[in-house]
């Protein structure tokens, strides 16, 4: 079975959710949550106003920590993997400058299938 993977706001709400906060992802979501020095360097660009500019940093430094986290948690990727459908939830607004959908295009390249972004 290939996991069908979609998108959405911490807000849906539907079987299938996978919260990938570090907030409040909880044990099933946190191996893939961005670190909190990444988060609060992330905020800090986005006050000075650098959003533009620091997501192309933000995101290969998401990646970097993925890769690190699947080496050292592979268990909790095998699992998602094994999933049947899972919906990946953040707090962003804007799912193109979010690490959810880093995070899809991750598991995409590990062979899930992409089902977008639920509105």
């Amino acid at each position: 079975m290939t996991l069908l993977l979609h998108t959405a706001r911490v807000s849906y709400g539907g079987p299938d959710r996978l919260d990938v906060t570090r907030k409040s992802g909880g044990s099933d979501g946190l191996p893939f949550a961005p670190s909190w020095p990444l988060l609060s360097w992330g905020l800090a660009e986005r006050r000075a106003g650098r959003s533009a500019e620091a997501w192309p940093v933000y995101s290969d430094r998401y990646v970097e920590e993925m890769r690190e986290s699947y080496r050292r948690q592979r268990a909790a990727w095998d699992a998602l993997l094994a999933r049947e459908e899972a919906t990946l939830v953040c707090y962003c607004a804007d799912a193109e400058r979010c690490h959810r959908t880093v995070l899809a295009g991750l598991l995409m390249k590990l062979g899930a299938t992409c089902g977008g972004e639920r509105r």
